[in-house]
């Protein structure tokens, strides 16, 4: 396994911090003759400016070969998953191998079901953030613990306003920097696109979608972040756009 990888003082010249901190952890479990690392491309929301993405072969390390591609999606429903999949069809079109001899391929559902994800059209943001408590609220009432939702904000001119407005109607709301996910914190999590990653919950609700993708410019972006967010759904999800 040693020969998989070179000292990492060969490349690293050509590395940001970031990446000389992954090379150097990945150095020392290819020690213990091991390595495993779980990748979902459809997810990669950092690294993609002009450099170019990071790759195995560009921190010296040969992965070619030696991957096994995971198809099933397991944390959503199978309503979650074809609703954020149809959001990101362009990015989730099978593609050919990168430099790591891994391609892009689209998730398959694992069959499990769940309620439809809603999609509510309102003219106005305040709408949408009062819609979103009326709904977090009545969900809570029939049995959902505060914890098990969560509110996924692209930027802070939606959060902003959503964020009062959820404290004004009594709903317990941790926001991201104070988030320690102890048992005994029972609140509503809210959280930006860009924080939500490798997080999951029963119900998530997504405002001022229409509003976050307006660049065209960024809408690659726009639609990758998009399906991070709608994919922290294991169960309901509702997204709030402008009419």
């Amino acid at each position: 396994m040693a020969a998989l990888i070179p000292a990492i003082g060969t490349c690293v010249s050509n590395m940001t911090g970031g990446e000389r901190r992954l090379a150097y952890r990945l150095e020392q479990k290819l020690e213990d003759d091991w390595l495993r690392c779980f990748y979902n491309d459809a997810q990669s929301i950092y690294g993609r400016d002009k450099r170019g993405k990071i790759s195995f072969k560009s921190l010296g390390i040969q992965a070619q070969g030696r991957t096994t591609i995971l198809k099933i999606n397991y944390r959503n429903t199978q309503e979650v998953l074809e609703l954020a999949s149809g959001i990101a069809c362009d990015l989730l079109k099978p593609s050919a191998s990168d430099e790591d001899g891994i391609p892009l391929v689209a998730p398959i559902s694992a069959g499990r079901h769940g309620p439809k994800p809603l999609v509510i059209k309102l003219p106005t943001l305040q709408e949408e953030a009062d819609y979103i408590a009326r709904h977090l609220k009545e969900a809570h009432k029939t049995g959902t613990p505060w914890s098990d939702m969560a509110v996924i904000y692209r930027d802070y001119g939606i959060g902003k306003p959503v964020l009062a407005t959820l404290r004004k109607a009594g709903i317990p709301v941790t926001y991201q920097d104070d988030i320690t996910f102890a048992e005994k914190e029972d609140t509503v999590k809210f959280l930006t696109m860009h924080s939500c990653k490798g997080l999951e919950f029963p119900l998530v609700a997504i405002p001022g979608v229409e509003r976050s993708n307006m660049d065209e410019a960024r809408k690659d972006e726009g639609a990758r972040l998009l399906y991070v967010a709608m994919t922290r759904a294991t169960r309901e999800l509702v997204i709030v756009e402008q009419n």
